[in-house]
């Protein structure tokens, strides 16, 4: 198989940088990758994320078939105007922003007829930064969405990209990914960022609710330790979608509140099984882009080797476990444990040997 380009030029090479960097040179689908990041870079050429460095933009993308923009949105929005003059003819360039409509705008109004642009959006990542905490399986069925012209040949080679990488292309108008990431994505974090706040607050019992902090908290708050400067870049560029969904969520908030105080036995749980019944309909893993995963959690001892002895025995019966999970607490639905299969058979399977061998197991529901 041929390189779907001879060349690419990372500008920034931080996690998902770094990640998308050594995907590309590990699956043959690029032939040399150059880094331009002050930080990054020389760090990035040890872990073989690029192949080569560049001290300048100019020298960096002068040569290069693909430019990948890997940078938070706004540094995004100031490099495409200095890239403009700096990109051969045929370049095809595409950025990894969390919004779409200000950089397509922006790569409309200033790169040359000759350039072109394909928005990009991964959504893959972690909390963790740095060209350190960079994983080449970082996209790995997972969805990334683009956002080209139709009949865009050059559009067209990026899908092939992504699909070579192991992602989900998902090609979806510029406006309407900002609306829907704005209610998947970004009203969670500004949700979970508030909560967290919002519990630091109370000084006076901080030592005790870090120690009981469980599961629930901790679910809940965990996008809150994205990256502040993404997350900053993020509002300031879906400032419209966010804040229209704040207040929905800020009025529903307000709702539930009058409930609670005013002892509404019966609001409470309309309120409470509505909510349940929306989220159970939310798939595992995207229905109709990635396949639904079976969930069977199990209850394991805390002793040393038995998530192997459970790998062990599944494995033994020639049963695949797609996805395993450790949860450390047990206060809400299904054991510390939970194994995930792409087979409803491979999970009934699985539920009777380890059933057979003494594990208690529980199948999940909706």
């Amino acid at each position: 198989m041929g390189f779907i380009f001879e060349r690419a030029a990372l500008v920034g090479v931080g996690m998902v940088g770094g990640s998308l960097g050594r995907a590309m040179l590990g699956r043959g689908l690029v032939k040399d990758v150059v880094g331009i990041d002050p930080t990054g870079a020389d760090k990035a050429l040890e872990l073989g994320a690029v192949t080569e460095t560049a001290a300048t933009l100019k020298e960096g993308v002068a040569h290069a078939d693909l430019v990948v923009l890997a940078a938070p949105v706004m540094a995004v929005l100031e490099l495409l105007p200095q890239l403009a003059s700096l990109l051969k003819a045929g370049a095809v360039v595409t950025d990894v922003s969390s919004t779409k409509a200000m950089v397509m705008d922006k790569a409309a109004e200033v790169l040359p007829e000759s350039v072109t642009f394909v928005g990009g959006h991964p959504m893959a990542g972690s909390e963790k930064d740095g060209v350190e905490a960079l994983d080449e399986n970082l996209f790995e069925n997972a969805v990334y969405v683009l956002t080209y012209g139709a009949g865009d040949s050059q559009g067209d080679r990026v899908a092939t990209l992504v699909e070579k990488l192991g992602a989900v292309p998902v090609k979806m108008d510029a406006g309407q990914h900002d609306r829907v990431v704005a209610s998947v994505s970004h009203l969670p974090h500004m949700a979970a960022s508030a909560l967290a706040e919002t519990v630091a607050a109370n000084d006076e019992d901080r030592e005790r609710i870090m120690t009981l902090a469980a599961s629930g908290f901790r679910d809940t708050t965990r996008v809150a330790m994205g990256s502040p400067q993404m997350w900053r870049d993020i509002c300031l560029t879906n400032h419209e979608h966010i804040t229209d969904l704040m207040d929905t969520y800020i009025k529903e908030l307000a709702e539930v509140r009058d409930l609670v105080a005013s002892g509404d036995g019966t609001g409470l749980l309309e309120h409470f099984e509505r909510a349940r019944d929306f989220r159970r309909q939310v798939p595992g893993r995207g229905k109709g882009i990635l396949p639904t995963v079976y969930n069977l959690f199990v209850y394991v001892p805390d002793k040393t080797g038995v998530i192997g002895e459970v790998a062990g025995l599944l494995g033994d019966a020639g049963i695949n476990i797609a996805e395993i999970e450790l949860l450390r607490v047990r206060e809400e639905e299904g054991g510390p444990l939970r194994l995930g299969f792409i087979t409803e058979d491979s999970l009934r399977l699985a539920e009777g040997v380890l059933k057979k061998h003494g594990y208690r197991t529980e199948l999940q529901e909706g």
